[in-house]
Order: C-alpha cells, then sequence, then structure tokens
C-alpha cells in the first residue's frame, strides 16, 4: 500500500475498505457471535399491518386455531430423512387436516434450485392444487413446515374469500393467519437467519420475522 511510501491513492481507500469489512466480519462472526447482516437487510412490518391482519381475520368470522402438533412419529421419521418425497407429502397432509383442507388433490413438487427467489409457491387449475416446495440443504425441518403452512395458509385464505388488494399485503396476511392458525412456533423457529456456507452468507425464509411472530401472539392472548 502506497500510504506507507507518503502517498496516498483511490486504489488504497478502497484497499482499506476492503480490510476494514473483513475486520467487521470477523469481529461479529466469531467475537460478538451475531450474523454479518446489515438490521435493513430484512424489511420490518409495520406493527399497524400486522393488527389489520388480525383485525380481517376476526372480521372474517374466523377464531383463533389450536397449537398445531406434528405426529410425533412422523417428525421422528422426517427428522432421519427430511427429504423423503412421501414424508413430506405426509407433512403436507397432517398441515391441510389441521386447517380442515382436503389435501389429497394437492400435488406437492420438491425443488433444490437456489436461482429461484421463492421458498414455496402455489399455483391452482381447477380443482387440482401444485405446492413447489423448495428443499435445500440448509432447510431443517422448522423451515419446511413453516413454509408449506405457509403456502396451505393461501389456500385456506382463498377459499374463505379472505384478502387484501395487493400482494404484499395479502403475503403478510398469510403469515399473520399461519400464526393465527395455529403454526405459530414453527414460524417463529423457520423465520429466523439461516447462516449458509460457513457464515458468508445469510438467508431467510417468509415476510415477517420471529419477532413479528410473538407480536401476533401476545395480541391474540390479549384480545382472548
Amino acid at each position: 500500500m502506497s500510504l506507507f511510501n507518503g502517498s496516498f491513492t483511490l486504489n488504497d481507500i478502497f484497499d482499506l475498505l476492503a480490510l476494514a469489512g473483513l475486520i467487521y466480519y470477523l469481529v461479529k462472526r466469531f467475537i460478538l457471535k451475531q450474523p454479518p447482516v446489515p438490521s435493513g437487510a430484512f424489511k420490518k412490518v409495520n406493527k399497524e399491518k400486522l393488527q389489520d391482519c388480525l383485525a380481517l381475520l376476526d372480521k372474517s368470522g374466523k377464531t383463533p386455531g389450536r397449537p398445531y402438533i406434528m405426529p410425533e412419529e412422523l417428525e421422528q421419521d422426517l427428522l432421519k430423512n427430511l427429504h423423503d418425497p412421501e414424508l413430506l407429502r405426509r407433512l403436507l397432509k397432517s398441515i391441510t387436516t389441521h386447517m380442515g383442507i382436503e389435501g389429497d388433490l394437492i400435488k406437492l413438487q420438491l425443488q433444490d434450485d437456489a436461482t429461484l427467489e421463492y421458498a414455496g409457491q402455489i399455483s391452482s387449475k381447477g380443482a387440482f392444487t401444485t405446492i413447489k416446495l423448495q428443499v435445500h440443504d440448509y432447510y431443517n425441518l422448522d423451515v419446511l413446515t413453516a413454509v408449506l403452512a405457509h403456502e396451505v395458509m393461501h389456500l385456506y385464505l382463498h377459499y374463505n374469500g379472505i384478502s387484501f388488494p395487493d400482494t404484499l399485503s395479502n403475503e403478510i396476511l398469510t403469515d399473520t393467519a399461519a400464526v393465527y392458525f395455529g403454526f405459530g412456533e414453527y414460524l417463529y423457529r423457520g423465520y429466523k437467519i439461516i447462516e449458509v456456507n460457513l457464515g458468508f452468507s445469510y438467508h431467510k425464509v417468509g415476510y415477517i420475522r420471529p419477532e413479528d411472530v410473538q407480536f401476533i401472539q401476545n395480541e391474540i392472548r390479549i384480545k382472548n
């Protein structure tokens, strides 16, 4: 670096910035034990928006559901073989049963494509519905359960005519509904920041944060 020879160039500035970035990463990663993700990396949801979602669910005549409990045998099998297609279909059926939805006509497609932005996606053609589920190796059972609950909730809200006019609000409504109907603990754990590639990159699913899940749960307790 020419700085030590008495001169200072633009390249030296870039070198210093790179060095500062590396030091910042190492301190946060290995000393503070915090993921080096800027606080604004994932958009925060306004609390009023979450309250609007809860108000819409209440207005529809729905009441908060009991907590979803995954069948113990299914959970143990999934922990041993998380990407088994038949086991994931059984998990999907368990979730639809909890919501009172007939799940036999829902087709589940598993994908592992890092170029796609979504963790899950749902589409319907007539009486048939397809859910596409990403099964990255860094997704654990909580993540996959939260994603499937979110997609099933899309179907439930559609069947019951509960929606907002814009897409983003509907996605937040869908996450709120998943908490409302008993999947809060799975969203709380599954929507946390995921460390990928030994901490060199980070990933998150869902439209709300674990803190938002807790806020929704507290609001439900206050009202009930």
